[in-house]
């Protein structure tokens, strides 16, 4: 007698999905019962992955102040393009790590990402608080806390869309305002603190708080799938999926070309504009916060009309403000410029994950296509700061800088835009 296939339900008093020979997954027909509860436990999640993001990509996000400060005072031997490869490297390192972090979360060792990924990114900023010269800048704060960056970030999406569903889009946005947060929080403690106690004090304060802050999501996240055997780094039907790959290249070269404004914002303002050197300093401030509402708004509506579709709207306007750049001179208009420019970057930032989900029709495979995203997204952002550090190098060709980031936005916005067309067509009421 044939055996009746049942639909997989999860057990809350477990917390875990149960994972039986016959069982349907909840891609099959009536997936209902094996939908999220969206209850307390999900949004504590929320709240674990908010630290993370809080300790990646809001450090990163932060680096601007550092770059300013390596240029003008400990490392003002080296050029723009070669302090610009620590945070580059950084970056870099957050997203290939993820390559693997992917399989270790989906085979179940959530605890070993968040306690090593933690200890990495905490020694890493204390060591980089006695730095003295640029190969220990470039070792601390590039290599070891990007290998943290990469082992903390992926668990952060991938566990909020395990118990998110209806307004999967809304809690990772709201989960991402870490990452927005910590651009402001951390750069206005090392602005403020560094000319009155220092560099190395300065920085530690910095550590103490990524590590008091580091101690939530090792409390209260939990993975809602069941651990599975080791898998590989790739997930070979990806490769051939079209509309995923045109996805990644939009988000490669996107993340190419916002990241240059966060890392330059303040030098620009210094060399090209009338702003004082104190506001210069709470530009990039001022584009991380204006990030929060940028974050938390796209995601409500990307759960109405589609993420892929919102992504592609905020890629398209983040071009036409940076080539705007080129004109702005005054104090009004880079405080204006800052604040659009935040606005829609914080919302591309805030997306990828779930346009990565809604392109994944195999959810358990989720954390393996993250990886794989981010691997390859990591290879431009590698390279593309050092890049207009260098064209900024021939002659203070500032111009030359806002072009290529204007440029990689542009191709930012056709890429998206082209995987959408492939999956739902020429439709502008499709929702994907």
């Amino acid at each position: 007698m044939e055996e009746k296939a049942t639909n997989t339900p999860f057990r809350a008093e477990e917390g875990q999905i149960e994972n039986t020979v016959g069982q349907k997954t909840p891609q099959d027909e009536d997936p209902a019962s094996s939908l999220p509860k969206e209850d307390l436990i999900a949004w504590l999640q929320v709240l674990g992955a908010f630290c993370l993001n809080l300790n990646t990509w809001g450090l990163m996000n932060a680096f601007g102040v550092y770059q300013t400060f390596y240029k003008l005072d400990l490392l003002s031997a080296h050029s723009s393009s070669d302090i610009s490869w620590i945070g580059s490297t950084q970056a870099f390192l957050m997203f290939l790590t993820s390559v693997v972090a992917g399989p270790i979360f989906d085979a179940g060792h959530l605890s070993f990402l968040l306690w090593t990924g933690s200890l990495f990114t905490v020694l890493g900023m204390f060591l980089t608080s006695i730095c003295k010269t640029y190969y220990q800048c470039f070792l601390a704060q590039g290599v070891m806390m990007g290998l943290g960056f990469g082992l903390l970030y992926l668990p952060a999406p991938a566990i909020v869309s395990q118990f998110f569903h209806a307004r999967r889009s809304l809690a990772i946005g709201m989960s991402s305002v870490g990452s927005a947060l910590g651009g402001v929080i951390y750069p206005i403690v090392f602005t403020q603190l560094q000319p009155r106690i220092g560099f190395g004090w300065a920085t530690r304060v910095v550590a103490f708080i990524i590590f008091g802050t580091s101690i939530i999501p090792l409390l209260v996240m939990k993975s809602r799938s069941v651990a599975s055997p080791w898998r590989t780094v790739l997930d070979a039907t990806a490769l051939r999926d079209v509309p995923y790959i045109l996805l990644n290249s939009g988000l490669l070269f996107g993340f190419m070309g916002l990241w240059v404004i966060f890392y330059y914002i303040q030098l620009y303002a210094l060399q090209r504009s009338s702003v004082s050197s104190e506001l210069a300093s709470y530009l990039l401030v001022i584009i991380n916060a204006s990030s929060l509402p940028g974050r938390l708004l796209p995601g409500f509506y990307a759960d109405k009309v589609g993420s892929i579709n919102v992504q592609t709207v905020v890629a398209a306007s983040s071009a036409i403000l940076t080539f705007c750049l080129i004109a702005i001179r005054s104090t009004g208009g880079l405080i204006v410029y800052s604040l659009l420019y935040g606005f829609s970057a914080g919302a591309f930032m805030g997306l990828p994950a779930a346009g990565v989900a809604r392109l994944s029709e195999d959810h358990s495979k989720i954390g393996i296509r993250l990886g794989m995203t981010l691997g390859f997204v990591g290879f431009g952002v590698l390279v593309s700061n050092p890049i207009a550090g260098a064209i900024l190098a021939v002659n203070g060709s500032w111009t030359g800088l806002i072009v290529w980031c204007g440029a990689l936005l542009t191709a930012s916005t056709l890429s998206m835009a082209a995987s959408r067309v492939v999956k739902v067509g020429y439709s502008l009421t499709k929702v994907i």
